[in-house]
């Protein structure tokens, strides 16, 4: 496991492969598993595999449920879990969201050399979702899971999806560590040039 420390914020890169299920966008789960009492970016390979339970996206759950229990799922991902405490607000981890989408989406263009198509919080390529992620708020802090299918195996049927292996990147774990390193290091960066820009703006 790999650590790097900026002043507002840590990023973690897992070795390990680990499953997410959903029940990692709770509160303080970085803290609880990897002691970390700061903002942070988790980056790990491994499975999708969420029930319908631990789903917090509401309009999913009743578009989708009629499909089974498990509607968020993948055999092989790359995983992204975000969690800051400065200001649990709904619209700002929205926005912070969409950074690391966009972050993600410029890195695998970059290592590809194809085009991707970013739609609200979704990755798409050739008309296929490459990507699931979600959003949300509690009391202590906001949270924000990003998962990028690196094969289409073990998706839902009903979903037409895509992967880094459509991308034509390599999909063994040195590459993807290299991948997974690069956007958790640029949305760090992002967020700690933002806290640093806040500390030198005059106000109106």
């Amino acid at each position: 496991m790999k650590k790097v420390h900026f002043d507002s914020i840590v990023v973690v890169i897992k070795n390990e492969p680990m499953e997410y299920t959903g029940k990692e966008i709770e509160p303080l789960w970085a803290f609880e598993k990897y002691g970390l009492q700061k903002d942070s970016i988790v980056a790990f390979r491994g499975n999708l595999n969420v029930n319908i339970e631990n789903m917090k996206d509401l309009k999913d759950v009743m578009e989708e449920g009629k499909h089974g229990t498990i509607l968020i799922k993948s055999s092989d991902a790359m995983n992204f879990i975000i969690e800051h405490f400065d200001n649990p607000d709904l619209k700002m981890i929205y926005l912070r969201q969409r950074i690391l989408i966009s972050i993600a989406k410029d890195v695998l263009e970059g290592a590809s050399g194809k085009k991707l198509i970013r739609r609200g919080d979704d990755l798409h390529y050739n008309e296929g979702k490459l990507s699931v992620s979600i959003a949300c708020r509690g009391i202590s802090s906001a949270k924000v899971h990003l998962g990028i299918n690196l094969s289409n195996e073990g998706t839902p049927s009903y979903i037409k999806t895509s992967s880094l292996k459509d991308l034509e990147i390599d999909i063994d774990n040195k590459k993807i560590l290299e991948i997974m390193e690069e956007i958790a290091l640029g949305y760090g960066e992002e967020m700690d040039s933002i806290e640093r820009d806040m500390r030198k703006t005059k106000c109106l």
